[in-house]
């Protein structure tokens, strides 16, 4: 069992695995350094964009489940208005999420 789990480690430990992880920290660290405002920007933007989305998937999938029993011509006037009004969502949010990096960035800007 012991060396199970040793072959198991070293699998996981290897020089390939090591060193992209040390690039990857080094990048994450070097990006912190240089500008600490994108991660706060990114948590922001994923918090937000997680909610959203979430919430968005549930209601879509509630929506398909509650059509499962319906006539064809309920589907047939609900799916297309449930494309239109997921595109609008989802286009709103892309503007949401560029107004409020560009509002982040100019507040950065003018901070220097």
């Amino acid at each position: 069992m012991r060396s199970v789990n040793l072959r198991k480690l070293r699998e996981i430990f290897n020089v390939d695995n090591i060193i992209d992880l040390l690039v990857d920290l080094f990048l994450l660290l070097f990006d912190v350094i240089t500008s600490p405002v994108l991660i706060i920007m990114r948590l922001v933007r994923w918090t937000i964009g997680k909610f959203f989305l979430d919430g968005l998937k549930n209601k879509i999938k509630n929506l398909v489940h509650w059509l499962k029993n319906k006539p064809t011509w309920i589907k047939l006037l609900v799916i297309p208005l449930l494309l239109i009004i997921t595109a609008y969502i989802l286009v709103f949010m892309w503007i949401i999420g560029q107004a409020f990096g560009e509002f982040i960035m100019e507040e950065w800007d003018n901070e220097k």
